[in-house]
């Protein structure tokens, strides 16, 4: 027998309450670690309800200036219902969007022809967000980044690291990464400041039915420069293929992506900014219980650290 969901009152409560009515279907997505989310159909329409279980993250006023950023530039995205975190039956907040019609890239069984032509078409479509300036760097919120420099806001991420890489990266070894990464990305601080996904990967590309491909899930996104945001996508590539299909695949994509600028420099930015992103995906490891991954992770910034 299915267990009850305890938060179900409080979903059907948001819908009634933007939609005036109940919803036809509704069902929770199983194995989301960051939120609850719920899809639901009403009058034929499919939405998506996410629930999120910080009242910090994503940060105040981000997502409704992302999409309408999104919007203005005519970029694919998914339309926005409601962003609320006033209603006190949920103080945490919650957003409501419609669906994209198609299937997430993940799920999608693809040759290596295929692949390799979403791969060209997804660079085509990051290049257009990055065309989107922010003010400053780091966290967005409103839309104005919080950090005048993204070595600065890098910085201040390392220190915030200390407490939650307790007991897995020790505090001299971070601190060798950390002069390392920021040594080397201090070089970089002419690239301007872009709209940045945060998460760039294969289960946020959306494969539509009209056969155009979507970006979903913004709750990551950061003003930082271009190189920051395709190597988060090169680090997740090293993660999920073979060296000769991460080799192919990269280079593909940077073939494709329209850079504004050192293009022919992004492997020495990446290479530092894999360190970055390693920790960070060390700490969501440990969060989450991925054993394999925290293993393979502090194998590579054992590595980074005798470079």
């Amino acid at each position: 027998m299915d267990k009850v969901d305890p938060v179900m009152e409080t979903v059907e409560h948001i819908i009634r309450k933007h939609f005036g009515c109940s919803a036809d279907k509704i069902g929770k997505i199983r194995n989301v670690t960051n939120n609850d989310v719920y899809f639901f159909t009403l009058a034929g329409n499919d939405y998506f309800l996410k629930l999120y279980r910080s009242r910090n993250w994503p940060e105040e006023g981000k997502l409704p200036f992302v999409y309408q950023s999104l919007l203005q530039n005519n970029i694919p995205c998914t339309g926005l219902v409601a962003y609320c975190r006033e209603d006190q039956t949920y103080p945490e907040g919650y957003l409501i969007e419609h669906r994209v019609q198609g299937t997430a890239a993940d799920k999608t069984r693809l040759d290596k022809e295929q692949e390799t032509d979403l791969y060209a078409r997804l660079a085509e479509l990051v290049s257009s967000v990055h065309s989107i300036r922010i003010k400053n760097f780091g966290y967005i919120g409103n839309g104005i980044a919080s950090h005048h420099s993204m070595t600065g806001f890098l910085d201040d991420e390392f220190d915030g690291f200390g407490d939650r890489l307790n007991g897995i990266v020790s505090e001299k070894q971070l601190k060798k990464l950390k002069e390392k990464v920021l040594d080397i990305l201090n070089g970089f601080g002419d690239l301007p400041s872009v709209l940045c996904h945060g998460d760039l990967s294969k289960k946020n590309v959306i494969v539509q039915e009209n056969g155009g491909i979507a970006l979903i899930d913004w709750d990551d996104a950061m003003a930082l420069n271009w190189m920051a945001d395709v190597s988060r996508l090169t680090f997740w590539m090293k993660q999920n293929y073979s060296r000769t299909e991460y080799t192919w695949f990269r280079n593909v994509f940077l073939e494709h992506y329209r850079a504004s600028g050192r293009k022919e420099q992004f492997d020495i930015f990446e290479n530092a900014y894999h360190i970055y992103t390693a920790l960070d995906f060390l700490i969501f490891s440990r969060k989450v219980g991925d054993t394999e991954m925290e293993s393979r992770l502090r194998s590579d910034l054992d590595r980074f650290s005798t470079l």
